[in-house]
């Protein structure tokens, strides 16, 4: 196991994890990492396998191919082999191990204690993270599906606002991605696996909305549980990530105009219903107020004709970026 003890920062996409994993890398004790997608794109099909030398050399290579240059380019991951094998040394067949053994080396090669993995899909892998990992802490982001639903809404338009290393492809499939009825069935997922974690000591809920509120006190909770010294500096952090306005490097603050978004334009009223309808449970267990309909909006007929064919085509646009199939399917729908 390793010595090095780990945060994992995890919830539903659009929920404000890269702006938590921004905050705590603040702190000159953690190292937080890009998103790495280790478990669902390089160990889901070898988690019982013993790995072979040359699957060893590839699985870590991979890892500091992504770290490098992040999940959208992969090709050319071979130059990294000969730091790989150094790395290595004689070798670890776990897939667990290597991948504890590439956070320890990356964060103590940065002059950090803790490594901060901020994959927000890792939420579906807590049972195996947490049975790794004891001494880590995993913190889950919370957020109103209708501020998630405006954000994925607009994330194909990231590439246009900041994030011009977005691939157009990675564009294209954002906007296939995105669908009231499917968004909302996948945000209630998310928080049903963060219900099941609820009341573990190692894991803390955070709303996003709590968050933006009263950020020195949310992080002043943070930093407790991961037992690390608070500092205000921690608060200073870019405006990056939006998929509703440009990015702003000068301007290091915790913006609160995010909170209630959705309240503002964006979104028909369509969506909202179809949002509300499909995210009703989770959004009574966590707390979020609905607005109210009198009888469902016309163009909701519109989002239930076109659904079966978002699904197919979003299932076609990303069945390149599955491993794991059947393993994909059962942990984030069932």
């Amino acid at each position: 196991m390793s010595n090095c003890k780990q945060i994992f920062i995890v919830g539903s996409s659009r929920s404000g994890t890269t702006m938590m994993g921004r905050i705590l890398s603040n702190n000159n004790k953690v190292f937080t990492f890009k998103e790495l997608h280790f478990f669902g794109k390089l160990w889901s099909n070898k988690a019982d396998q013993k790995l072979s030398k040359n699957s060893q050399v590839e699985m870590m290579s991979k890892l500091l191919c992504i770290q490098k240059k992040g999940i959208f380019d992969n090709r050319g991951f071979d130059i990294f082999n000969k730091e790989s094998e150094k790395i290595l040394g004689k070798g670890y067949d776990d897939p667990l191990k290597l991948y504890s053994i590439f956070l320890d080396y990356i964060t103590n090669k940065k002059g950090a204690i803790l490594s901060c993995e901020q994959t927000p899909a890792n939420l579906y892998y807590l049972n195996e993270i947490l049975n790794y990992f004891p001494k880590a802490k995993v913190i889950n982001l919370v957020r109103d599906q209708r501020d998630v639903l405006l954000s994925q809404k607009n994330k194909w338009r990231r590439r246009y606002l900041g994030a011009g290393s977005i691939p157009f492809s990675e564009m294209i499939r954002a906007f296939v991605n995105y669908h009231p009825i499917l968004t909302s069935k996948v945000w209630s997922s998310s928080l049903r696996h963060t219900c099941k974690y609820s009341n573990h000591p190692d894991v803390k809920i955070i709303k996003f909305e709590d968050l933006l509120k009263h950020p020195e006190n949310k992080i002043k909770e943070v930093c407790d549980f991961v037992n690390i010294e608070f500092n205000k500096t921690m608060l200073e952090v870019p405006l990056l990530g939006s998929s509703l306005e440009f990015d702003s490097k000068s301007k290091n603050i915790i913006d609160k105009t995010k909170v209630n978004k959705w309240k503002n334009g964006g979104l028909t009223m369509a969506e909202i219903y179809l949002s509300q309808v499909f995210s009703s449970e989770m959004m009574n267990k966590f707390g979020y107020s609905k607005q109210t309909f009198n009888s469902p909006p016309f163009l909701v007929l519109f989002y239930f004709i076109t659904f079966p064919f978002k699904v197919l085509f979003a299932f076609l646009f990303n069945i390149h970026r599955v491993n794991n199939l059947h393993e994909l399917i059962k942990k984030r729908f069932f």
